[in-house]
């Protein structure tokens, strides 16, 4: 970690969700994902693209952190730190988060963990599938998939980026949608609702971009109920 002082969870940590948790985040349904093309940005160690391509989702998992810089051994490895403590910081804030779709903090940290196990199986079966990329600028052609996830980035970390590199980065992740940009969830890790968010969807407007914001059947972090809709073609 970083010797700045930023409020709540702080540093940009790599997360691992499983498959049945982006489903509740982004409320989908499998049937929703069997015939489409999806891309994960950022994917961090998550395990959506192994349980989306289990089910025929052609998926693509995209994250700066992707990199020959960096060794698939040394990505899984700290993705079990971050886990880890993610988990000590659940337990070290409990007036943040609400208990439901976790039992607990070992049911939260042994899900966590199988999803690295789930990135880290697929991705040395389908390499290709996991591209190296940053926000604002993926390598990836205009309307090159029908969804676009995206969680646990923008909005979540305020202190890492201000509001033109929100807008810059809903703009590139609609640029590559032909459909559907979904992002979550809409507050910070302290519960904080993202502050510039109407600005951001008056913005996305005079683009051409509708939005909205649709509430989801999930919530861990407190008030993190709902998800920012981005229709692809501007």
């Amino acid at each position: 970690m970083s010797t700045h002082e930023y409020r709540g969870l702080g540093d940009i940590i790599v997360t691992a969700r499983p498959f049945d948790e982006y489903l509740a985040m982004f409320d989908l349904r499998p049937a929703d994902l069997s015939t489409a093309t999806a891309l994960d940005c950022p994917a961090g160690a998550s395990g959506f693209a192994a349980g989306a391509r289990a089910i025929g989702c052609e998926v693509t998992a995209c994250d700066p952190l992707y990199t020959g810089m960096t060794s698939h051994g040394e990505l899984v490895a700290r993705a079990r730190r971050d886990t880890a403590f993610g988990n000590q910081y659940v337990a070290d804030t409990p007036d943040t988060y609400v208990w439901g779709f976790f039992r607990d903090l070992d049911d939260h940290l042994s899900r966590r963990m199988a999803a690295v196990d789930a990135f880290d199986r697929d991705r040395i079966a389908n390499p290709d599938r996991y591209v190296m990329g940053a926000l604002p600028h993926l390598p990836f052609g205009d309307d090159a998939f029908d969804l676009v996830l995206s969680s646990h980035l923008l909005f979540v970390y305020p202190d890492h980026f201000d509001a033109e590199a929100h807008l810059d980065g809903v703009l590139e992740l609609a640029r590559v949608a032909s459909g559907e940009v979904r992002m979550f969830p809409l507050v910070d890790t302290t519960t904080r609702p993202w502050p510039g968010l109407e600005d951001l969807r008056r913005a996305l407007s005079a683009r051409g971009h509708a939005t909205e914001v649709r509430h989801v059947p999930y919530e861990f972090i407190r008030n993190g109920d709902a998800m920012l809709v981005i229709d692809g073609v501007g």
